[in-house]
């Protein structure tokens, strides 16, 4: 139930972030970057996936793709959805979720990579009032490199 919970808990996240990262204010050769790469790090307590990111701009915002590294599982679509590129570092303030069997709260820290933010780190944790805190996994992009 709990791993159903963060999977909620990461779509709807991957909800708020997706609506946010669009902007059309630059087009994609305006300032000489194109894309965004690196390696994304998905962690639940001492379990570690990694991927190899690329994050394509567009005229509709940004495209994200990511691939398993050492055979890893196939990225799941709320962890596709998430923003790891956008075009300012936006509010800062944590997202908060109530659900039936808990509250998804997720902290998201972008740094700036050239024109763009680069996801530094997302944690996600969910608490259950039967429970309380909950588990807690995060996402950070490793090593962002700029393609020009």
């Amino acid at each position: 139930m709990k791993t159903l919970l963060l999977l909620a808990a990461l779509a709807a996240v991957t909800a708020v972030t997706a609506v946010t990262a669009c902007d059309r204010r630059t087009s994609p050769t305006e300032n000489g970057a194109r894309a965004v790469t690196g390696i994304v790090e998905l962690r639940f307590g001492t379990l570690a996936e990694r991927y190899d990111l690329r994050v394509e701009r567009t005229d509709q915002g940004f495209a994200s793709s990511l691939t398993p590294i050492g055979g890893g599982h196939p990225p799941g679509r709320g962890l596709l959805g998430l923003a790891f590129v956008r075009p300012d570092a936006g509010a800062g303030d944590p997202i908060v979720i109530p659900t039936p069997q808990g509250t998804v709260t997720t902290r998201l820290t972008y740094r700036p990579l050239g024109p763009w933010h680069v996801l530094d780190r997302a944690a996600v944790s969910v608490a259950v009032p039967q429970l309380g805190a909950g588990p807690e996994f995060t996402v950070a992009v490793l090593e962002p490199r700029l393609v020009r």
